[in-house]
This record gives structure tokens, C-alpha cells and sequence, in this order.
């Protein structure tokens, strides 16, 4: 295969018949360049077959959406754009023909990213196309810190896991605290730095409304993450947090119209899309319950990170979750998208015997039909440095704050960064 830029990526060609001789110069050309092409079709269409129309379109690393009148009516192709966004698929338009301003197309998906082919396929558009599937697989690796079960050390371990691998690995980090009760915005910036860019508009908050006085233009999007490592800014990795607070309540009641969802979802597909051009990693705190803003994480994420502390009930948590995740997802999950780690081992704090607690917790996920592969061996001990509160006083500089930047604890600091390596290279394409 001539010119090829990439190993047999695959991307799903989403197409009605009208369109044939489009698709057929889109797949051409993408093929030309290495891509592995599924075209939609009688394979994939099939009725009491849904599931393996989603399997195909959650194996592929991009959609390509062919947009016509013939598309806008077809059934399939709204599944097919379902399917992409429900598994956080990269979904790239090319618009054939004209579309009504009130078409679903326009509604559920950006216009302004529409590429142009209604003037036929020419070279310089089909090159577009090309680069466009390059960018959209290309970037860092978005991944959701989740568990249905609370109390697992979440907020704290991601924001002590991610640390590590910025500061040992030089990674560049962007957080995102999705999470109501914005703990981790709690955790790396003070009161007062919170109230102003509350009052700047600059929080999570911002992106998910679409209208209105607390609306954030498209165009901010890049600007209103929060550097976290003050120390070298500009002159190293990023090391960053779109903060959260206390209003994305509203998102998890059943109180805001579908529309204000619609446009929250394309919203925050955008904002993800902002950092993973500028991060090794897309970090998403979520919040441990199954709401709206679950789904945007799950949507959104190439890899769960699911932490598990030594106690009763963990292989519970987990399973809620893996059917969560395929509820949302709409097909069979694989265990290679998850990571399961065991946190807080070896806690002298607890009562009853540690070393039991630990050993039960293991064996029960390591022999799940399910989780057992997904069982990361490194595990974080229990340590005064991995404490949720580290110091009533905050840092001017927020990384200062994790385990890493302080005092002791040398094996935690090692065990972190041991298991963010090990979390990256999972969650790697």
C-alpha cells in the first residue's frame, strides 16, 4: 500500500447509498494512506444485529461521517453517530450536499468542524480528510479515574498518580475535575484562587453551559485550565486542571432539558479534544455515581482507571461498574480498557489483620472472570503523604501539594510512579 503514514489504523466510513461515490473517494484516499476502511453496509446494517454494528464502530480509532438530505433521514447512520459518541470516537463530517440548519447532524454535532465535499471530491479536500483522521487519532490518551463504589482514594491517587508521572516521567498532564463536589480543585488550589476563577468564569461549569451569562465561548476553551506547576511555566510539560465546582450539580439531577445536555456532550467533546492536542494524558475525575456526567467521562475516555481499596465489597464496585460502562458503551467491553489498582495496602491503621485484608481483596479480583486480567501488579501502600488533606496551608505552587514534592514516604512516591508508568503504557493505542 503506497504512501502509507500509519499501520492499518481502522476507521468506520458511516454512508448512505446517495453517497457511494463519495465514500468510495474518502475510503480510496484514506486507504491509500494507510487506514484500514469499514464501510457501512449490509454487513454491518442489520436489525437484530445492532450489536456487532456497535462492535465494529467501537474497534475503529475514528468515524467518518458522510452528511447529506439522504443521511439526515437515515436511521443507521444516527446509530452509527450513537455508537461513535457513546464509545468516544473521533467523529470527523464531510458534508456532501447541503443540510437544513435544523437538521440532527447540525444539532448533535459541530457544524463549524464540517469538511467541505459538495463541490466533489477534490484532491485538496480528500488531503484534508487525511489530515483531519491524523489529528483525531493523534494526541495524548484520555482516561477516567472511576469507581461506582466511593471511599476508594480516587481524587487524591489520581492527582498523586499523574503527579508522578509529570515529575518522573516528564509527562504532560491535563485534569479535568468532573466530579460535583470538586475535590480536586479542593485539593490543589485555595479558597481564594477558587472563588476567582469562579468569578472569571473559568470552570467546568463554563464549558458544559451552552447559553446564558455562565456560558464559556468555544474559543476559551484552550485558555481556562489552571497551571499546577508554577515552577518552570512555559519551559516544560504542562501540568494542569479545568477546575470544577459545585454547580455541576444541576448535571446530575434530572432537571436540565435534553437540549442543554446535547449541547453540554458536544461541549465537553470539544474541550477534550483541546487538551489532548497538548497532553501525553487527559486525566477526568468523575464522581462515583452513575449521572450524566458519568456518561461524559465514560464517552470520552480511551481507559478507566478504576482505584479498589483492601475491603469488602470491591469486587461489587467493580461490577457495577462493568455494567455501567457497557450500558453506556452499548456493546461487549474488553478487560485491556480498564486498569484495577489495589490502593492503600499494607494499612496499619486498620483494624483486624492488614496483610488478610489485602490478600482477600487480590484474589478475589485476580480470579473475576472479568477484572482478573485488568489487576494492575503494582499497588499503592498506605502513607502519611497520600493523606486527602496534605496541609491546611496551601502551596503557591499547587503541585507542591502531592506526595512527590514532599517530605518522606520515599516507597509510596516509588509504588506512584511505578503505577502511572504501568497505567500509561495500558491505556496506550
Amino acid at each position: 500500500m503506497g504512501g502509507t503514514d500509519c499501520m492499518a489504523i481502522a476507521a468506520y466510513l458511516a454512508f448512505e447509498p446517495e453517497d457511494a461515490n463519495a465514500a468510495h473517494a474518502v475510503s480510496a484516499e484514506l486507504e491509500q494512506h494507510g487506514w484500514d476502511v469499514l464501510r457501512s453496509g449490509a454487513e454491518y446494517r442489520v436489525q437484530d444485529k445492532l450489536g456487532a454494528l456497535v462492535e465494529a464502530v467501537g474497534k475503529a480509532a475514528i468515524v467518518v461521517v458522510l452528511a447529506s438530505p439522504a443521511a439526515q433521514e437515515s436511521a443507521w447512520i444516527r446509530r452509527e453517530v450513537a455508537a461513535a459518541l457513546n464509545n468516544g470516537r473521533s467523529i470527523i463530517v464531510v458534508k456532501t450536499n447541503d443540510l437544513a440548519a435544523e437538521s440532527w447532524i447540525n444539532q448533535t454535532l459541530d457544524p463549524s468542524s464540517f469538511i467541505d465535499l459538495r463541490q466533489g471530491a477534490q484532491s485538496e479536500v480528500l488531503a484534508q480528510i487525511v489530515d483531519r483522521a491524523r489529528s483525531a487519532n493523534g494526541g495524548g490518551r484520555v482516561i477516567a479515574m472511576l469507581n461506582i463504589k466511593g471511599g476508594v482514594g480516587k481524587t487524591v491517587l489520581a492527582a498523586n498518580l499523574f503527579a508522578a508521572a509529570h515529575l518522573a516521567d516528564k509527562r504532560a498532564i491535563s485534569f479535568i475535575d468532573l466530579d460535583p463536589q470538586h475535590n480536586l480543585t479542593q485539593y490543589f488550589l485555595s479558597p481564594g484562587e477558587r472563588h476567582r476563577i469562579r468569578d472569571r468564569n473559568h470552570t467546568l461549569y463554563g464549558i458544559l453551559n451552552a447559553r446564558g451569562e455562565h456560558s464559556t465561548p468555544p474559543g476559551d476553551f484552550g485558555a481556562i485550565s489552571i497551571p499546577l506547576n508554577r515552577a518552570r511555566r512555559g519551559k516544560g510539560p504542562n501540568f494542569e486542571l479545568v477546575a470544577g465546582d459545585e454547580r455541576l450539580f444541576e448535571f446530575t439531577l434530572d432537571t436540565r432539558p435534553d437540549r442543554d445536555k446535547a449541547e453540554a456532550f458536544t461541549r465537553f467533546r470539544a474541550l477534550v479534544a483541546a487538551l489532548r492536542a497538548r497532553s501525553d494524558a487527559v486525566i477526568i475525575d468523575s464522581n462515583p455515581c452513575a449521572t450524566f456526567l458519568t456518561r461524559l467521562a465514560i464517552t470520552t475516555a480511551d481507559h478507566i482507571v478504576a482505584p479498589v481499596r483492601p475491603e469488602r465489597y470491591s469486587l461489587t464496585g467493580l461490577n457495577m461498574l462493568e455494567h455501567v460502562v457497557r450500558e453506556v458503551r452499548g456493546r461487549a467491553l474488553r478487560p485491556e480498557e480498564f486498569s484495577v489498582l489495589l490502593n492503600g495496602v499494607n494499612d496499619r491503621t486498620r483494624s483486624g489483620e492488614t496483610g488478610d485484608a489485602d490478600a482477600l481483596t487480590r484474589g478475589e479480583i485476580q480470579n473475576a472472570p472479568f477484572f482478573g486480567s485488568a489487576l494492575l501488579p503494582d499497588e499503592v501502600p498506605y502513607s502519611a503523604v497520600l493523606r486527602s488533606a496534605p496541609t491546611e496551608r496551601f502551596a503557591t505552587n499547587p503541585i507542591n501539594v502531592t506526595a512527590m514534592m514532599r517530605v518522606g514516604g520515599r516507597p509510596a512516591k516509588e509504588a506512584l510512579a511505578r503505577a502511572a508508568a504501568a497505567i500509561l503504557r495500558r491505556a496506550a493505542p
